[in-house]
């Protein structure tokens, strides 16, 4: 009886102390991209403290033709501030500011934003707006045209008349 607690015990132990071999300080999910469309990037905060970034930047989905030139596409952008200092973001596009907004510390801001394009957009394209963290950084982006929030509808197919035989 002692034999078999002992025997168990060391069995326990050993499963124990092989359980932590994978665990180590980098996972594999740390570099996994994010499942979401739209353009994503995170920078450093001021003094290396925190991070700033931008989430699902995405064009609204225009339907099949895309944008054309001088029409006013919508982006979506989600601004981050994990850092511990108010940050001020200006977004521009082709030189126009189209939004200044200041995040609170530990905040993020969703913004729905309005510009006129000059070229046009199909949608496996992308459009280019300036995001300047002010104190920061300062970057290009390219948000590409988002997935239509619901599938085309169902074309109804014609198959000819078979001639004779049994389907399955």
């Amino acid at each position: 009886m002692k034999r078999s607690i002992i025997s168990s015990l060391s069995v326990a132990a050993a499963a124990f102390a092989l359980s932590a071999c994978g665990a180590g300080m980098k996972s594999q999910t740390a570099e996994m991209v994010p499942a979401v469309p739209g353009a994503n990037v995170t920078y450093e905060g001021p003094d290396g403290r925190g991070n700033i970034a931008v989430r699902n930047a995405v064009l609204a989905y225009p339907g099949t033709e895309g944008y054309k030139a001088g029409s006013e596409a919508t982006a979506r952008v989600w601004l981050f501030n994990d850092t511990q200092a108010e940050q001020l973001v200006v977004i521009k596009h082709e030189g126009q500011e189209i939004k200044r907004v200041t995040i609170k510390p530990g905040l993020f801001d969703r913004s729905e934003l309005k510009f006129k394009l000059t070229t046009d957009v199909a949608n496996h394209e992308a459009a280019t707006l300036n995001f300047e963290f002010v104190g920061v950084k300062r970057f290009d982006l390219e948000l590409p045209v988002a997935p239509p929030n619901a599938p085309a509808p169902p074309e109804k197919i014609e198959l000819p008349e078979s001639e004779g035989g049994e389907g399955h």
